[in-house]
């Protein structure tokens, strides 16, 4: 119970990484003060490793950047896992592809997560701090590369309310959240369907439109696209949103999406 309230408090800070992240930043949190709330987990049965992974593609036009990588000390990938320089250059790869974003003269701050039992695969996570408006984020698998998440954070100054007229009619954001899954092959292959799923006001003002996009092959993905200008913010693959529903799930989220009629 008392890492649950941790990560409760913590996810009442975050916001919007923890609304896409679900729940990566939160558990670094708790782990500093329960470390039970870890599930040590047999890697190689639980997770069969993609055919191809993010770290063997160079996105066209990219170039790698001169950037920082830094960690916490207390944190301790096994030998199985990528460095946090190899984590950390899948990540920059990645936003180039997604946001045509140079890490050139920045600081990647990598965090190490160890596999849990309601997601039992190991996790490098990655932020980029560009300014106090505008934030970039990735997760990966730790001994695979997969993507697990990445977005952009984006703070307004103006308030933001709830739009209730789009949440009647969201169809616009839905094709354009299909469009950013093709684009990104986001499931890894053809797009089947996409279906509006919520409209989240999260506390930096930039409401999200979210989206879920099935895949020919069964993925289950979320797109999320922000209601201000239209832009594509990040997604949630299927590597990680597949474990969202586990039974013994030790993340708690936020309620911050469609308000209570």
């Amino acid at each position: 119970m008392k890492g649950k309230q941790t990560i409760l408090a913590a996810a009442a800070i975050i916001g919007t990484s923890t609304l896409l992240f679900q729940g990566m930043v939160q558990v670094v949190t708790a782990s500093s003060y329960n470390k039970t709330d870890i599930v040590p987990t047999s890697y190689a049965k639980s997770v069969a490793v993609p055919s191809s992974t993010t770290q063997h593609s160079l996105p066209p036009g990219y170039k790698k950047a001169n950037y920082t990588v830094t960690a916490m000390k207390d944190q301790k990938p096994t030998s199985k896992d990528l460095t946090k320089e190899a984590a950390a250059e899948i990540g920059a790869k990645a936003l180039w592809e997604m946001y045509a974003l140079s890490l050139e003269g920045t600081v990647v701050e990598m965090s190490y997560q160890q596999p849990r039992e309601d997601l039992p695969r190991a996790q490098w996570y990655g932020e980029v701090k560009i300014n106090d408006k505008l934030n970039y984020y990735f997760m990966i698998d730790a001994v695979t590369g997969e993507l697990f998440s990445i977005f952009r954070e984006r703070t307004f100054i103006e308030k933001a309310t709830y739009d209730e007229e789009l949440a009647k009619n969201p169809q616009e954001y839905v094709d354009l959240a299909k469009k950013a899954a093709e684009k990104f092959n986001i499931v890894h292959g053809p797009v089947k369907s996409a279906v509006y799923e919520f409209q989240s006001m999260v506390e930096n003002n930039d409401p999200l439109i979210s989206a879920e996009i099935t895949g020919e092959n069964g993925e289950i993905a979320i797109v999320y696209i922000a209601r201000k200008d239209k832009e594509f913010i990040g997604a949630t693959y299927h590597a990680k949103n597949k474990y969202k529903d586990h039974p013994n799930s030790i993340i708690s989220y936020p309620k911050i999406t469609e308000p209570q009629k």
